[in-house]
């Protein structure tokens, strides 16, 4: 009997020493898989679409901060190899601001203009070396009409050969261009730095190839004639606000233009080297989706100028059939021609002789129009 019992004690003695071992087991197990999940939670690299949050403590009623991430315009900025920049430093971080907080002091004098071309956001980054300093402005604008417009309008200096966007311009104190739907403008606001100039020149082009996008001007840019045409003195406007500031005093009221229909209107000064006292004639230019839309305008600016005229007795008005041009002699020897064929529109004013006026209109690329001719039959041919 004894032995049975003994034999019962240490068996149920077995049994609760496995079952504490295999508890432990279990435990130290689920402890391992944890901490290798935990670790793996560590090591996974972050969602970098996703901006990073911080939370402030429950009992704080603060609200979470939200940490952006790089925004695209620094990306195009350039990383400043001590090679090329030698002792070059961005002061402090790049500001970015973006649409609907705009109405800042250097945007102040063009706010009307930069909405109307749809501005998006601006960035601005400084950089110094000793005393000298730079700064970097890259506009964006919803589409490239915007950007080429912005160029065209508020670049400064003179048509340069630097190989930087699409069309760029500089003096001896700053770089200005344009490429995709980016407007640039790097500058120094002191005079002989040639220190800050060679900065000036080379982050010009590190940020032009940064900024991959390409885009041709719009047609009606192409479309303006390039011979006797002052490099630079190109002014392209999208809304009425750009041409009340840019363009003619002999249009004040620039819906005739109906800007809506058109794809924009560039203006520019020609000059021929054989010119009395190197007169320089203003050309408009307009090219609208169908030419029902382009005579629509030519007539509305006839009726215009026949108003005046109601007022002006020393205005003379005068319309060539044969060559569809539109002649207003505003004064002695001052003319201003216009002329409409199929979508195109043009205006020449600033005008000393009528030789000059047709000249100009006469280098527009203007679409061919083919007339089927009408069939006429006689009797005869019955």
């Amino acid at each position: 009997m004894n032995l049975i019992k003994t034999k019962i004690f240490f068996s149920f003695f077995l049994l609760l020493t496995s079952c504490f071992f295999f508890s432990a087991n279990c435990q130290t197990n689920e402890i391992q898989n944890n901490a290798g999940k935990k670790y793996e939670d560590l090591i996974r690299p972050q969602d970098p679409a996703k901006p990073i949050e911080i939370s402030t403590p429950a009992e704080v009623s603060e609200p979470k901060i939200i940490i952006p991430q790089k925004d695209e315009l620094i990306l195009f900025l350039p990383k400043l190899d001590p090679s090329l920049y030698n002792n070059w430093n961005a002061s402090g971080e790049p500001i970015v601001w973006v649409q609907g907080n705009l109405f800042l002091d250097f945007l102040a004098e063009n706010q009307e203009l930069f909405n109307e071309l749809k501005l998006e956001k601006v960035l601005k980054q400084t950089y110094t070396k000793e005393n000298h300093i730079v700064d970097v402005l890259i506009y964006k604008f919803n589409d490239f009409t915007g950007a080429y417009s912005a160029y065209t309008t508020l670049h400064n200096g003179i048509t340069t050969k630097l190989k930087v966007g699409k069309n760029a311009s500089e003096s001896d104190k700053l770089v200005n261009f344009w490429k995709g739907v980016y407007f640039v403008d790097i500058h120094t606001n002191s005079d002989n730095d040639n220190i800050a100039k060679e900065f000036i020149t080379l982050s010009s082009q590190d940020i032009s190839k940064n900024i991959q996008t390409e885009q041709m001007p719009p047609v009606v840019a192409i479309q303006l004639p390039a011979l006797n045409r002052i490099p630079g003195s190109e002014k392209y406007c999208i809304g009425s606000a750009c041409c009340k500031k840019y363009f003619t005093e002999n249009i004040t009221d620039f819906n005739l233009f109906k800007l809506a229909e058109s794809g924009g209107i560039i203006t520019a000064l020609y000059q021929t080297d054989d010119s009395k006292d190197k007169e320089r004639v203003s050309l408009i230019l307009a090219r609208y989706t169908t030419k029902e839309s382009a005579q629509s305008v030519f007539t509305s600016l006839k009726e215009y100028f026949d108003k005046q005229k109601s007022a002006k007795k020393e205005m003379e008005i005068d319309f060539d059939i044969n060559n569809l041009i539109l002649q207003i002699k505003t004064e002695k020897n001052n003319y201003t021609m216009l002329k409409q064929k199929g979508n195109l529109l043009a205006i020449a004013y600033n005008i000393t002789s009528k030789k000059a006026g047709e000249q100009i209109l006469t280098l527009i690329p203007w679409p061919i129009e083919i007339t089927k001719p009408i069939n006429t039959i006689t009797n005869e041919d019955k």
